[in-house]
């Protein structure tokens, strides 16, 4: 396997239950649903309470976030492996306790710090209580128990019939389907090679909608977008989005065909 580095990120679902949206024309007029990547990155500090309730005051109706869990198998609210950039701390995420974590502040857009704490999967469940749908990006493997851990969360919060789960990984999300995850599964994609059934998420993976039967959507980089895959996707009921969408970023026809456009600048 071919693997390389990328820095492009994000992803999402739709409607007010996210199992039952229905896929788009894929000439469509409309606008894509918008999802807050990272809560709404643009409007304050990322995967933060602050920044989710922001967003759903601008009137979202999806939300993605990124989850780790820490070193005593506690998911948590961030997307770096290290602390570094987002609070005022340095290290692993999995390499610290819960305790230790929320001893971290997070700084803001412009490195300021807040008095925002990283939050856990628990506290922002409960703090949205399905005011929106939250898509979950699950950032550790399979292996980290990051599966099992959100499993257990939105189970106790009550959250399946308002949650989604993305991830790059396909032993993460074979993870979820062996468990019985009671809510919809997406593959996140950079890009599918034309012609041929390969696609990239990291690596170099056989493609056929027989091996990804079980997932309802495929988030894909908005650098690589084709009208062909994305008509290929609807016509055997797929959703498709696609990722990351920054305030200056040109909306090119082809995104009037996808159900959800990930974005830090939602509104």
């Amino acid at each position: 396997m071919v693997r390389l580095c990328f820095s492009l990120l994000g992803l999402l679902l739709a409607g007010c239950a996210l199992s039952s949206c229905s896929v788009r024309n894929t000439f469509s007029t409309e606008l894509p649903l918008q999802v807050a990547h990272r809560g709404g990155a643009s409007l304050g500090p990322e995967n933060t309470l602050l920044c989710v309730e922001l967003a759903i005051v601008a009137g979202v109706a999806v939300v993605e976030v990124d989850v780790r869990v820490t070193a005593d198998s506690v998911a948590v609210i961030m997307h770096d492996a290290s602390v570094d950039r987002t609070t005022n701390g340095s290290g692993l995420l999995a390499a610290m306790s819960l305790s230790s974590v929320k001893e971290l502040s997070i700084v803001d857009n412009d490195g300021a710090v807040t008095a925002e704490r990283v939050p856990t999967l628990c506290e922002l469940l409960e703090f949205v209580d399905g005011r929106c749908c939250l898509l979950l990006d699950i950032k550790d493997s399979a292996a980290s128990g990051v599966v099992e851990a959100v499993l257990e969360t939105v189970d106790k919060c009550g959250a399946a019939s308002w949650v989604a789960v993305q991830s790059f990984s396909d032993s993460v999300l074979r993870r979820f389907r062996s468990l019985g995850a009671p809510f919809p599964l997406e593959k996140l994609v950079v890009f599918k090679i034309p012609l041929l059934p390969i696609i990239f998420d990291g690596s170099l993976r056989f493609f056929s909608l027989q091996k990804y039967s079980y997932l309802s959507s495929f988030n894909i980089s908005r650098h690589f977008l084709s009208y062909a895959f994305i008509d290929y996707l609807h016509r055997n009921g797929k959703s498709v989005k696609a990722w990351t969408f920054d305030c200056d970023s040109e909306l090119k026809p082809v995104v009037f065909s996808l159900d959800a456009i990930i974005t830090d600048c939602p509104k």
